[in-house]
């Protein structure tokens, strides 16, 4: 059959699109013999809610395509102040107080509170709502210890917690989405064996994903873009069916206090019986309905719901979880690394300024392997590369450096950077103008040296055209002018 997917309705709000619960009462979706139509009275009745203004958000949301607030100096400085007043205004904040106590710079920080106010569309009062829960939450996870810590780390939550999320039932995808947008998969499947090592399962695996969730919001491109997550339902134990209705409750709730938008919640699954569990446990346990309308279901075999997943952008490429049940881990155990790293770096070391864990799209990295060369930046300087090749062959050394520093301003154009990995810390940071040049003539030599040994190879690697798309595969390139071009 063709894989399907299905929009699933909910009110849309005047609140960010967050992770977070409403008042879904539970008799809602009882009544019937069959959960899926129990399920469809709730979004149909939630579709009602919705306006076609409020219907476009949505869809531009899902599909990555909503337009980023212009962020100026005036309107920075004007939130952040009605931000702090909104604070004072909240009557209930004992957690916020106690982690200002602890720690006034941290709780205070233009860079953390920018992060909730992006989250919530530059609305001040909700902005500090979040914030004010967003310590609620800490408080209750960690206890005071580590209340007004900038970073919660590995060590933090526990070997426990840390096996769990060694066992790659969560991932971040080392690409974003071709709209810029983090990636996490998850299979609530590979959690089963914690549910059977520990008397006392949901603390562990509560922690482990927290932790991950809190990674998410690290730089700002993910901050405006958001995260997309995509959940694979199938092959779910039925008698771990409470324990994961317990988890996906207990998540939903912790969600709520991240500055991080969800802004679109893809779940497939490739059997009726696991996906009416799982999808009747996250709506049971009261779906906030900002998350409602913005998942989308897919259904059929393994291959027909990952090729539906790609309209939306998703690179399945990198997909981790295979067709037979299993998870491939590779890409998994080099970001737990990663984190590593850069924990032990911040331990010891200040930040370093403009570093990333997880490089944009525009970005272009050094490096070798296939996540390199599939990277979307690296392929725009392939395909510029390729159209200025002959031009370069013709111009003298002179002429060739200039070229090569035009690239290089491209590529700057469209808020890419020249990115190296950092062994020590594990991130990613920018190269210097000299090595972003040496890197643009290395290309040109590297596709002359193919052209000596045959040349009819030199781009088909690629598989472009001149006119082809940008870089991430969202819309095409503004056409490239070069002096003398």
């Amino acid at each position: 059959m063709l894989c399907g997917h299905e929009p699933l309705g909910g009110g849309c709000e005047a609140l960010p699109c967050g992770f977070g619960m409403d008042k879904t009462p539970e008799r809602e979706i009882s009544g019937t013999n069959n959960p899926v139509v129990s399920v469809d009275k709730i979004l149909a009745a939630d579709l009602e809610k919705l306006s076609l203004q409020e219907r476009e958000k949505v869809y531009e949301d899902v599909h990555g395509v909503s337009d980023v607030i212009k962020e100026t100096p005036e309107l920075i400085a004007r939130c952040l102040q009605q931000m702090d007043r909104e604070i004072d205004l909240i009557k209930k904040k004992d957690a916020y107080e106690q982690a200002k106590l602890q720690s006034t710079h941290l709780v205070t920080n233009r860079e953390f509170l920018l992060a909730f106010l992006r989250y919530s569309s530059f609305n001040p009062k909700k902005a500090a709502f979040h914030l004010v829960r967003y310590y609620k939450i800490k408080l209750e996870m960690f206890g005071t210890e580590f209340l007004a810590k900038s970073r919660i780390t590995l060590e933090d939550i526990g070997e426990a917690a840390t096996r769990v999320l060694e066992l790659g039932s969560m991932q971040v995808l080392p690409n974003r989405d071709s709209r810029g947008r983090v990636v996490v998969v998850s299979s609530a499947s590979f959690m089963e064996p914690a549910m059977d090592a520990y008397d006392d399962p949901i603390p562990s695996m509560v922690k482990a994903v927290y932790y991950l969730m809190s990674t998410l919001y690290e730089d700002e491109e993910s901050q405006k873009n958001g995260v997309v997550v995509v959940a694979n339902g199938s092959g779910l134990s039925e008698r771990h069916a409470k324990c994961h209705r317990t988890l996906a409750t207990r998540l939903l709730a912790i969600g709520e206090s991240f500055p991080i938008r969800l802004t679109c919640l893809h779940y497939y699954y490739t059997s009726p019986s696991s996906f009416s569990s799982m999808l009747l446990s996250v709506l049971a346990s009261a779906a906030n309905s900002i998350i409602r309308v913005r998942v989308r279901t897919h259904h059929g075999s393994h291959t027909e719901c990952l090729y539906s997943l790609m309209p939306f952008g998703i690179p399945v490429q990198e997909f981790p979880f295979t067709a037979d049940g299993g998870v491939q881990l590779s890409n998994h155990v080099k970001w737990m690394e990663q984190r590593r790293k850069k924990e032990a770096y911040l331990s010891n070391y200040p930040p370093i300024e403009g570093a990333v864990v997880l490089p944009s799209n525009y970005d272009v990295l050094w490096g070798r392997g296939k996540q390199v060369f599939r990277h979307p930046g690296n392929r725009l300087l392939y395909e510029l590369v390729e159209t200025y090749y002959d031009q370069y062959n013709r111009l003298s050394k002179e002429g060739k450096t200039s070229l090569a520093d035009q690239l290089v301003a491209v590529v700057h154009g469209f808020s890419g950077r020249f990115m190296k990995l950092d062994k020590e810390s594990g991130m990613w940071v920018e190269a210097s103008s000299i090595e972003a040049r040496e890197k643009v003539t290395h290309r040109f030599r590297h596709s002359r040296a193919v052209d000596l040994k045959g040349g009819s190879t030199r781009f088909s690697e690629l598989n472009v055209t001149r006119s082809s798309k940008g870089p991430s595969g969202g819309g095409k390139r503004p056409r490239v002018m070069l002096n003398g071009s």
